[in-house]
């Protein structure tokens, strides 16, 4: 049986070399998971003898880095691997390019962890750093019983991650071809788009108003960046009285307006198209 040989409480990267060879390796999606002592190998037999065994992060192989001082870890020479097959395969589907743009991005935060790179990090003590990956996988790791149901439990929050990468890659497609427009705060823009990703990466990069519209349903968000004083109040009244049939919601903050979202998807949809919405925007900002 294929066998994934790992340390005893296995780190982000060893984790994320698992995570890798399940979803990218074929004939690999079931293999079972055993653990060893760091550096050493299942059963103390040679490292990569038995094709139907991987050792990661541990045994000093193919995939392990402890026996160089390159900038590098585990997953990332399982990626490495995974992008070379990839490339000269014929029997199985491809992996799409936004897929690896997203793996490649992940890897480089996975590598940066291993190798302390957090240091660089803006305010590396921040409380906003103990939300990530690698410090949940430490605080979770001790919880179970067993090391493989730690890991199974685990590996899901790897392909969200995965998830949520290639939908910021496809935000940024968005905002490239977004709709812009002017505010006396700055520059909005706007987009059709079911992206999940979109309004935070567009707020994040700058742009002091963002105006989603979901395709599927017709719902609207407008959203608006707090830091720049931006209050929709008027706006939030234009378009009750532009639509007064949709179901509309103004938030106390002052600066978002939604006619429907994930969180309430029974609100009834705006007639209003993406254009008029923001020539309407326009028009009560001055």
């Amino acid at each position: 049986m294929k066998t994934i040989v790992t340390h005893i409480s296995p780190d982000l990267d060893a984790l994320t070399a698992i995570w890798l060879i399940r979803r990218f390796f074929p004939g690999w999606e079931k293999a079972k998971l055993e653990f060893v002592p760091a550096g050493q190998t299942f059963q103390g037999k040679p490292v990569d003898n038995d094709p139907d065994v991987i050792h990661v992060d541990t045994g000093l192989g193919k995939y392990d880095h402890h026996q160089t001082k390159e900038d590098i870890c585990a997953a990332a020479l399982v990626l490495e691997e995974i992008l070379a097959i990839d490339s000269v395969s014929e029997t199985k589907e491809k992996i799409k390019d936004w897929q690896k743009e997203a793996l490649k991005r992940i890897l480089k935060i996975v590598n940066e962890d291993d190798h302390a790179g957090f240091l660089d990090w803006p305010e590396p003590a921040s409380d906003r750093w103990e939300f990530n990956l690698n410090q949940i996988a430490g605080g979770l790791v001790n919880s179970f019983k067993k090391q493989a149901e730690f890991v199974e439990y685990f590996l899901p929050l790897l392909d969200s991650l995965l998830k949520i990468m290639t939908g910021k890659i496809e935000a940024e497609e968005i905002i490239k071809n977004g709709r812009e427009f002017a505010t006396p705060w700055g520059k909005g823009i706007a987009a059709e788009t079911e992206n999940a990703e979109f309004r935070q990466l567009a707020l994040k990069l700058g742009y002091v108003l963002v105006v989603k519209k979901r395709p599927q349903t017709g719902h609207l968000g407008i959203y608006a960046n707090w830091q720049k004083g931006v209050n929709l109040k008027k706006i939030y009244r234009a378009l009750i009285k532009a639509d007064p049939d949709a179901d509309w919601y103004f938030h106390i903050s002052g600066f978002m307006v939604l006619n429907g979202s994930t969180s309430n998807p029974g609100m009834k949809p705006t007639k209003l198209k993406l254009e008029e919405v923001v020539k309407l925007i326009g028009l009560n900002f001055k």
